[in-house]
């Protein structure tokens, strides 16, 4: 959310800011922790769904917990100096098992099929796998199966399914737009700057 949205990551720094200091200085948690823990919590989500128990006091109730714990790794992280590369890998890799891990439950309960949910997390990763470059990331993952309360989840996971597509798609627009936009500003194509690099002429 930092890295897409940052002026509301620095507003949710704040409000959490007490959590953020029982967590890591009362506590002594590391961003690490936090971050596996928030895994523990979307697994027993998924483990709640498939065993029929999808509403708050099962899946959603330990989805909602995973998905706060999620936010205060990044925020101890960015509060006390512990931001890494490492980190924010290790963060994107929990989201992404965290995902095929409750949206497994839904499909081993019969909620929703389980091709629905696979080509729903081929998406996920198509767009994860640009979203560093193009910094679009829609944020329709976890958070659409709240709306199972009042729609069917094959339409939920379906607008999983196109709003990370439509992203990935949109995103590679984005990272051709600026390069397009680098190439126009270096005053030519690729292999002319290429050959200007080498110190060759140009063909």
């Amino acid at each position: 959310m930092y890295d897409f949205a940052p002026a509301l990551g620095r507003g949710l720094d704040r409000a959490i800011r007490p959590l953020l200091r029982l967590s890591h200085v009362t506590l002594g948690l590391s961003p690490a922790q936090v971050t596996w823990a928030s895994f523990a919590a979307s697994a027993a989500a998924g483990v709640a769904v498939a065993m029929g128990r999808p509403g708050w006091a099962g899946g959603l109730g330990l989805m909602a917990l995973g998905q706060v714990l999620d936010g205060i790794d990044g925020g101890i992280a960015r509060a006390y100096g512990l931001a890494s590369e490492a980190g924010r890998r290790l963060d994107t890799l929990v989201d992404r098992l965290s995902e095929a891990a409750i949206f497994a439950g839904f499909a081993w309960a019969g909620l929703v099929s389980w091709k629905l949910v696979l080509v729903a997390l081929a998406a996920i990763l198509l767009m994860t796998s640009i979203a560093d470059r193009s910094k679009l990331d829609p944020g329709v993952k976890r958070f659409a199966l709240y709306f199972g309360m009042w729609l069917p989840y094959p339409l939920i996971f379906g607008v999983i399914f196109f709003a990370n597509l439509a992203a990935y798609v949109i995103g590679l627009l984005v990272i051709d737009c600026r390069f397009q936009i680098k190439m126009d500003a270096l005053g030519g194509d690729l292999d002319t700057v290429a050959s200007r690099a080498a110190g060759l002429p140009a063909d």
